[in-house]
């Protein structure tokens, strides 16, 4: 199976994952996200516990989802280093980075979550400590996208589309993830689950693109 193939199962898998973490939210009503960011102890530990079943179906997910689209982008670094594009070792590194900070992110709720079951208590310090693992996390992964977006040729419309999006579409939801009020954070969560979904799919139309050029 070749690269571009290979990636194409993965952006498959990817948006799968993907997809069920949706369908969970929507059953369950248990979200990742709320449990991103501080709050007050005894209110995050209600709500945790609260959620307890679904959040942990959301971290399965989750693992397949940080697995899959992890090494889709280390292959579509593979792409764009033949074609000699610049950025692509920071970008894959920050991605790579993005996705060890998500298995910590998952496993600190896990493990908040497994305490208040037992009937200890969440403190201040823990839930500053998790939003700032959160925080890092969306910081580096933007840091790699926007450097894949500056790395894809801009030689077709789909390239342009694909290079804007990564850069400064990624930038306007990192801007808006720090600076809109916190009532928004659920929106704005939205909106970069939507983001996953365009960028992926934009991906698998180049990735198609780059094929059909080496065919013809």
């Amino acid at each position: 199976m070749d690269t571009r193939r290979l990636a194409l199962v993965l952006w498959l898998g990817t948006t799968v994952a993907m997809v069920a973490m949706l369908v969970t939210s929507f059953v369950t009503g248990a979200t990742q996200e709320v449990h991103e960011w501080y709050r007050r102890p005894d209110t995050y530990a209600q709500q945790l516990l609260a959620e307890g079943r679904g959040v942990r179906v959301l971290m399965g997910f989750d693992t397949a989802f940080i697995v899959l689209y992890t090494a889709f982008f280390a292959l579509l670094a593979r792409q764009l280093r033949a074609l000699g594009r610049p950025l692509v070792q920071l970008a894959v590194g920050c991605i790579i980075a993005t996705g060890i900070l998500d298995f910590v992110e998952d496993h600190y709720i896990l493990s908040s979550l497994a305490m208040v079951e037992n009937g200890r208590a969440l403190t201040d310090d823990r839930l500053a400590t998790q939003q700032l693992i959160s925080s890092v996390k969306f910081s580096i992964s933007y840091l790699g996208l926007v450097c894949y977006g500056l790395a894809i040729p801009r030689t077709t419309r789909t390239g342009w589309a694909f290079s804007l999006f990564l850069s400064a579409g990624i930038l306007v939801i990192a801007i808006a993830d720090y600076a809109l009020p916190i009532e928004l954070r659920a929106t704005v969560a939205l909106g970069r689950w939507l983001g996953y979904l365009l960028g992926l799919g934009l991906a698998v139309v180049w990735l198609r693109e780059q094929r059909a050029s080496v065919a013809t």
